[in-house]
């Protein structure tokens, strides 16, 4: 019976080695995690050094008020991903402390067994009850028998020293990863902490801008952010449905060479991944690649809209167009005209024609830079 018990031992003691390492397929989706943290990052870094720049060059308060918004998005977007990644490493915390907890318990039995087996072969050594064991065989056969059992008892004996050996090992190792993991929490945490801090601080630094507008100008922010608010929701809304989209299947990030989407227009800046396209009235506005009309919002206050084409899966968004000449489940081609240049007025009342656009994608949930797409002149 002690026999049959210390071999079941070994055997599950066995088992339990052979588990693979705690939070390997979690740490997987961590790296994975924090990849994505670090592009938002860059994000954030990108909207603060345009606002900086607005500052030093003294520009219309309405527009540092709008990179600022900008800021704040970028700022928001990349705490849920940070929150994210706290919950994953939260996660695999809870899955490695509970392989620490079972390894440590199953260590201890060990323990306590091995040393039971261990007392026990000393007193039947004291004793000479192993002798007494074989000489009490009524054949040769029993003999045997006898002998085959005790060998047994003590390979069994030596196999559960060498697992607890190994037990000790892993669980060494494991409780090194639980503390690295804490390690890991309270950095991310502490980041977090920082960043709900600065994102306050960028909502006050915003609204202070906001409270010295005149009337004129307070009323065109709070128009510009509600139609910023209404594209959110609709690239939102449509990411979900570019899932499977073939049309234009083979247009990537890597994507380049590919003409402006104003004809004869220029870059005039860059935030966030969104470009504003300058161009003539009148100048057409065409998609930069083969896609599928998604949607077509016109804008009550401007009279211009937002056409919305996915490239596969990637949802390009083009603003402040006019006379759109294309409508929601158009197949379109690559420099194909969907509209014309919408018109705007700058903090100096100069009117110019401009487009707006920026590209997502939607299977990373981000919005990319559009700059790198484009012929460089």
């Amino acid at each position: 019976m002690r026999a049959n018990r210390l071999h079941s031992i070994v055997i599950a003691a066995l088992l339990l080695l052979a588990l693979p390492l705690a939070g390997s397929a979690q740490s997987n989706k961590i790296e994975e995690q924090r990849k994505r943290v670090e592009q938002y990052k860059k994000e954030v870094e990108s909207a603060k050094k345009e606002v900086e720049s607005l500052k030093k060059q003294k520009s219309s308060a309405s527009e540092r008020i709008t990179a600022l918004d900008r800021q704040v998005s970028s700022r928001s977007k990349y705490i849920r991903e940070v929150e994210r990644e706290l919950n994953l490493v939260k996660d695999d915390i809870a899955e490695t402390k509970a392989l620490v907890d079972s390894l440590g318990r199953e260590l201890e039995h060990n323990r306590k067994v091995y040393g039971e087996a261990v007392r026990t072969a000393y007193r039947n050594y004291r004793q000479s009850n192993s002798n007494n064991y074989l000489f009490s065989a009524t054949s040769l056969k029993d003999a045997a028998r006898r002998m085959a059992r005790i060998q047994h008892i003590a390979d069994s004996r030596r196999t559960l020293a060498d697992t607890i050996e190994q037990q000790s090992d892993l669980y060494g190792r494991q409780h090194a990863e639980l503390s690295k993991r804490h390690r890991e929490l309270d950095s991310v945490t502490r980041v977090l902490q920082a960043e709900r801090k600065e994102l306050q601080s960028d909502r006050d630094e915003a609204q202070r801008s906001y409270n010295q507008l005149s009337k004129k100008e307070k009323k065109a922010i709070t128009r510009q952010r509600e139609q910023q608010k209404k594209l959110d929701n609709a690239v939102a809304e449509l990411s979900k449905l570019t899932k499977g989209n073939k049309v234009g299947g083979d247009f990537s990030s890597k994507t380049s060479n590919l003409n402006l989407p104003v004809v004869g227009g220029s870059i005039a800046k860059s935030s966030g991944g969104t470009a504003t396209i300058t161009g003539t009235k009148g100048a057409e506005v065409r998609s930069i690649y083969e896609g599928l009309v998604m949607r077509v919002d016109r804008n009550e206050s401007t009279n211009h809209y937002a056409v919305f084409i996915a490239y596969g899966e990637y949802l390009s968004v083009y603003t402040n167009v006019s006379s759109v000449t294309v409508k929601a489940g158009d197949k379109v081609k690559r420099d194909q005209k969907i509209g014309t240049v919408g018109l705007g007025v700058d903090h100096t009342g100069k009117q110019y024609g401009y487009v707006q656009f920026a590209i997502h994608d939607t299977r990373a949930g981000r919005q990319i830079s559009v700059t790198e797409f484009f012929k460089k002149k």
